[in-house]
């Protein structure tokens, strides 16, 4: 990418082992701008509005395992900032239908009360100040049972109570905890955990 902007740019440079040995760019005047603006046009670059628009056809599909330790804070700072989808061991996707909260205001009182579940419980909680949700954790105005199964209960069984799930068994209230015992378990639970959540004594 960097090489074509400076093609853009008429610029002269010469490449020794991939390294940059020698590069000049001529002046910008008003003209070399509108020309470059015209050129970066198939690029979505729009130098005016100092901009990059995405194409809307444009997708970024991944795929993580969970189970490299190696990247935990990368992988938990994925949870945060993206939405994804959990498939399991056996290929089926964890997703359920239906809506979680129909608008902002339920979903902040949700969160609410799960913080304070999560304060609750630091105890069992390593570096507490990340583990807590903030209220854009998920964005929109109506939020589905897919997405808080996904992304809010694998981030809270993944990496709030990752060492100690009791917790999460006393809130669902599960006296057998063979029956909770990997994430599919935890996430065919969630009209009964948002349910817990809510009515949870702040």
């Amino acid at each position: 990418m960097f090489i074509k902007l400076l093609e853009l740019l008429d610029g002269d440079f010469s490449k020794k082992n991939n390294e940059i040995t020698h590069l000049s760019i001529p002046p910008f005047n008003s003209q070399s701008i509108m020309s470059l603006q015209q050129k970066l046009k198939f690029l979505n670059f729009d130098l005016i509005n100092k901009t990059i628009k995405i194409p809307p056809n444009l997708s970024i599909i991944a795929t993580m395992n969970t189970s490299d330790s190696s990247i935990y804070y990368m992988d938990s700072a994925f949870k945060r900032r993206w939405d994804w989808e959990f498939i399991d061991i056996n290929s089926n996707l964890i997703k359920s239908g239906g809506t979680a909260f129909n608008n902002r205001s339920d979903w902040e009182n949700f969160i609410r009360k799960l913080n304070s579940f999560i304060k609750d419980n630091h105890s069992y909680i390593r570096g507490i100040e990340d583990k807590q949700v903030g209220k854009y954790f998920i964005k929109g105005d109506v939020i589905s049972k897919s997405v808080v199964q996904s992304k809010l209960m694998f981030f809270i069984w993944d990496s709030v109570f990752t060492r100690d799930k009791k917790p999460l068994l006393e809130l669902l209230d599960i006296k057998d905890k063979n029956e909770l015992i990997t994430f599919g378990d935890f996430s065919t639970k969630i009209d009964n955990f948002i349910k817990r959540v809510e009515s949870y004594n702040v």
